[in-house]
């Protein structure tokens, strides 16, 4: 280590001679002898007009790579960037004129304020709210708000299935796919592995333009043929066979079904309950303010 110090304090002298103050900086800023970072705490790296940028700030906001020339080079970047927003700062201060510093200075506090502020809003939001949206609070906002819930594409519920055209179990499949009994849905589960590819949640409510998208055998021109409820549908193609059942569907301005749309609400629900509680937040914080005298009118 004594010698290695010796040499690196040799290299720093060479460099202080040549005048090269930068490097020898970034020397000391990676070097890798204990000695050399205890010569002060947190040494300066360097000054732009009043500003001094230290060896903290540059450590915290460079990234430590396996080559010391990458490292260098990044923080050469970095030292050069804080020097041009250091200088075009103090060029700014003594060139604009006053009433431009106090609204840029009016701006600043303002927007620290709202800043501070709302996030301590939203942190007191996320400790008191309660972020559980009951089954019959969606349906009471649903039922009350249907007419708002009108729908502007075609709506269906099926499921289906793809199949090699050589599959065997073919019309076993069909007949578990149009019963769907609990006992059809765990048979049909066991063989999911010979499926090409399926959709066998009931629930589960997709748009015309969604449909299209996830059958190649439906598209713009045919998929009127389909919008038949309880309807069982098989098709063949080049490559697959489709085992397609529809169960239901919904035309363009009609009410869309709770299912459909229980996300939605979830979240009109949410977002309201999180509205009335910063309603009643920042009353509260008045009224607090006013009985504490933290807050008085002058008249």
């Amino acid at each position: 280590m004594q010698k290695s110090f010796r040499v690196n304090t040799i290299r720093l002298l060479k460099l202080f001679r040549t005048g090269n103050y930068y490097l020898l900086f970034l020397i000391f800023l990676f070097a890798s002898c204990d000695q050399l970072y205890n010569v002060a705490n947190n040494p300066v790296i360097a000054r732009a007009g009043n500003s001094y940028l230290y060896q903290s700030e540059l450590s915290d906001n460079i990234t430590t790579f396996s080559s010391q020339n990458d490292s260098v080079l990044q923080a050469e970047n970095y030292i050069d960037g804080w020097a041009r927003k250091q200088l075009l700062f103090d060029q700014a201060i003594i060139n604009l004129d006053i009433e431009k510093q106090q609204g840029l200075d009016e701006l600043v506090s303002s927007y620290r304020s709202d800043l501070w502020s709302r996030t301590y809003k939203e942190s007191i939001v996320k400790s008191s709210i309660d972020t559980l949206i009951s089954k019959e609070e969606i349906q009471a906002y649903y039922f009350k708000n249907q007419n708002n819930f009108r729908l502007n594409d075609v709506l269906m519920s099926f499921r289906y299935i793809a199949l090699p055209l050589e599959n065997i179990d073919i019309l076993e499949i069909k007949e578990k796919l149009i019963r769907f009994q609990e006992e059809d849905i765990r048979f049909l589960d066991s063989l999911s592995f010979q499926f090409n590819s399926f959709e066998l949640r009931d629930s589960l409510w997709l748009s015309k333009r969604e449909v299209i998208r996830s059958l190649s055998i439906i598209d713009e021109k045919n998929f009127d043929e389909y919008l038949k409820k309880s309807q069982f549908f098989l098709v063949e193609d080049a490559f697959e066979v489709y085992l397609f059942f529809v169960n239901d569907y919904m035309l363009r301005n009609e009410k869309a079904p709770l299912v459909s749309i229980e996300n939605t609400i979830r979240k009109i629900v949410f977002n309201k309950r999180k509205l009335d509680f910063i309603r009643q937040f920042d009353k509260e914080i008045l009224q607090d303010a006013i009985r504490t005298k933290k807050f008085q009118l002058y008249r």
